[in-house]
């Protein structure tokens, strides 16, 4: 299992999710369902409910 010791803010999962989709040249939602999958082992609360909430910041502002 991996470990994540400190919460990371939006700005990292925004700078995450952009690395995903060029690299791998995937739409924003497919960047998502990946890292869901990858990062949070299909939990998006397996960080806490904190991390959970910059992800979701990070998604928002990225579709904005």
């Amino acid at each position: 299992m991996k470990k994540h010791s400190n919460l990371q803010n939006a700005d990292y999962f925004k700078t995450y999710l952009t690395l995903v989709m060029d690299h791998r040249e995937l739409s924003l939602q497919e960047a998502v369902d990946f890292m869901i999958q990858s990062y949070f082992s299909n939990n998006v609360e397996l960080y806490g409910v904190q991390s959970k909430q910059q992800f979701e910041l990070a998604i928002q502002q990225l579709s904005a």
